[in-house]
């Protein structure tokens, strides 16, 4: 499925036709869900938080697969994110996006205490 086809599915599933008009919008949904998550793993601390019906949007995201692109990602920490935690972040994402289970198995691994 393209993205087109995907963002077009999303937005007629959550019935925000009139309002969402930017993919770049459904992204930032689902960039601050995963600051959520990274968040609930003790990663890092976090000022954006998910209302119930945003995690409901974010969960209709993801059984689309919808992914921010580096582009997203970047423009979100170039607006949100102060400048010395700015790449960092960025990172984080990214890994999020690209690799969920193996940032957040390291992150485990490390809280416990193994190398």
């Amino acid at each position: 499925m393209t993205n087109k086809r995907k963002f077009d599915a999303i937005v007629e599933r959550i019935k925000a036709e009139d309002w969402i008009i930017d993919p770049s919008y459904i992204s930032i949904m689902v960039i601050i869900d995963y600051l959520d998550k990274l968040e609930e793993a003790g990663i890092i601390e976090c000022a954006f938080n998910m209302t119930p019906i945003g995690k409901n949007v974010a969960a209709i995201c993801e059984e689309f697969d919808w992914q921010p692109t580096d582009k997203d990602i970047h423009r979100f920490a170039e607006a949100m994110v102060e400048e010395p935690e700015r790449e960092t972040i960025g990172y984080l994402l990214k890994q999020f996006r690209d690799d969920r289970e193996k940032l957040l198995d390291d992150n485990e691994r490390t809280k416990s205490g193994e190398n």
